[in-house]
């Protein structure tokens, strides 16, 4: 009878059964990874936590986070590391540099991605209705060229520039995108490239980015009648240069909704939080047993076009009454900054 007892009680304990008869509840620990901080990636970082903790299982779930402040050599070390640990339960990668990187080295934990700049040069994605291993995505399939040909039809500009850092695969991705877009819709595509860092791949001083910058822009805006802005850290820091370029040449500028308050006259992208939450839609369906092979990658919602009109008046444009009636929100000043 007592040997009888104490398998009956090992058996409890290997189970996970209280004598209540209650299966005691599994934890999960999820690890977010990025390589910078951008405000878009604080923005999906924000939607994503938001879902997590409106769950009912938000009490069973630990989310650790890690951000490589732009050390791509600690990245590249910390993704080498979740290989090996056994505590994590799922990862959500914000931004390409952290995608590519998990997606190459992490092949037994599940991935949840968003934030790709150029999701269809990214690398990453192969299949939107897939990916056939263990990750999946939030993204909006081709968002750049359907933000430029709604823009097209909007203002029927004629010429539209860009500039773009060399070596960055969205950045380099979107202008592939964009050439192949401007033979199709026939307008003029212009373009100038510029790096960050010098030939030992060393981080150039502030003011010789923003020299580069400058020079860049120069390049680009004397030739043609509407300016697109990609979604860059180095953009988001020095979009003053952008701005007084614009009013030099009485340039409308359109691109990422995250300079609006900056003074871009148009802003047409994806809203990240709602990307954000609908990660975490994702992450808990994973971790309740679903594949994330076989969850689709074209899912990005709440595609939006925003106006700001005190930048419009300051670079002279004057809006139309389709892209006032397109403007899902209209912004009557630009922040400044001391």
């Amino acid at each position: 009878m007592l040997k009888k007892c104490l398998i009956l009680i090992i058996g409890i304990l290997i189970s996970g059964w209280h004598p209540s008869g209650v299966q005691a509840e599994k934890s999960y620990r999820i690890v977010t990874v990025q390589h910078q901080t951008f405000q878009p990636y604080t923005l999906s970082l924000k939607g994503f936590r938001q879902g997590i903790q409106q769950s009912e299982a938000a009490d069973k779930i630990i989310i650790d986070t890690f951000n490589a402040d732009g050390d791509i050599a600690a990245l590249d070390a910390f993704v080498a590391s979740l290989e090996t640990r056994q505590d994590v339960d799922l990862i959500f990668s914000i931004g390409t540099h952290s995608t590519q990187r998990t997606v190459r080295e992490i092949k037994t934990i599940p991935i949840v991605f968003t934030d790709l700049g150029a999701p269809e040069t990214s690398g990453v994605i192969t299949d939107w209705q897939g990916s056939g291993a263990n990750y999946t995505g939030v993204e909006t399939r081709d968002y750049v060229g359907i933000g430029i040909h709604l823009l097209h039809e909007l203002m029927a500009f004629q010429r539209i520039g860009m500039i773009y850092l060399k070596g960055s695969p969205s950045h380099e991705g979107t202008i592939q995108k964009v050439t192949e877009l401007s033979h199709e819709a026939g307008f003029e595509f212009f373009n100038e490239g510029f790096s960050l860092r010098d030939e030992n791949n060393q981080v150039l001083p502030r003011e010789e980015i923003r020299e580069n910058i400058t020079a860049a822009l120069e390049k680009v805006a004397p030739k043609v009648d509407v300016f697109y802005v990609q979604i860059s850290n180095a953009f988001d820091q020095n979009f003053d240069l952008f701005f007084d370029c614009f009013k030099k040449y009485s340039l409308p500028s359109t691109g990422e909704p995250i300079y609006i308050t900056k003074g871009l006259v148009i802003g047409i992208g994806r809203d990240k939080e709602k990307f954000g939450l609908q990660c975490a839609e994702y992450a808990l369906r994973i971790l309740d047993g679903a594949d994330p092979g076989r969850l689709p990658m074209d899912v990005g919602k709440d595609f939006s076009i925003s106006l700001n009109i005190e930048a419009a008046t300051v670079v002279g444009y004057n809006p139309s009454i389709d892209i006032l009636g397109a403007a899902d929100q209209i912004f009557r000043e630009i922040e400044t900054t001391d």
